[in-house]
């Protein structure tokens, strides 16, 4: 128990939070699983030979089976905090770099109102000029569901047509179904 408290000790110190596990009515397997389904980035396996040989066992959550464990991790407080931090940092970039590559996947550049109701027949956003009103707004919520989930700050260059009525835009905007 005292290399668990080190542990617990070196990651709070560090700001990183920590939750042990130590239920023994359950299995590795059920708790590994559990936390998984949770969303915890790293699980860190500490056993008795571990304990022994000053280590334990890294397991990032993005990368299932052996391809995301790293074994004989030091307990060492100096590098267990510098192993930890790495990788809570690469799981970071790992999911935020697939959430830009999903979201730059499924936004579709619509001109017009036919376009925007094919992009959302096909589960895609649609991103558009946008000087209509309100009532057009509601228009395109009762025919396809979607409404406007933003206006990007990062506004596209150039002038910009509106997709209903066809008059200059200021904005662009992204219209999405909610689920």
């Amino acid at each position: 128990r005292q290399a668990i408290d080190g542990v617990v000790a070196t990651c709070k110190a560090a700001g990183i939070r920590v939750k042990v596990d130590d239920d023994v009515r359950t299995t590795p397997g059920f708790k590994f699983n559990y936390y998984e389904m949770k969303g915890v980035p790293v699980r860190l396996e500490l056993g008795p030979r571990d304990v022994a040989k000053n280590c334990c066992v890294t397991a990032r959550r993005d990368q299932p089976g052996k391809e995301g464990k790293v074994f004989d991790v030091s307990l060492d407080p100096e590098a267990l905090t510098t192993t930890l931090q790495g990788l809570l940092s690469d799981i970071q970039a790992t999911y935020l770099s697939q959430a830009r590559a999903f979201r730059d996947a499924n936004i579709v550049d619509v001109n017009s109102y036919d376009e925007l109701k094919a992009a959302i027949a096909d589960n895609k956003w649609a991103r558009g000029g946008w000087s209509a009103s309100d009532a057009e707004e509601e228009r395109i919520k009762e025919e396809t569901g979607a409404t406007i989930r933003c206006f990007p700050f990062d506004q596209p260059e150039g002038p910009h047509k509106c997709l209903m009525t066809g008059e200059h835009a200021d904005e662009v905007c992204i219209f999405a179904k909610s689920y």
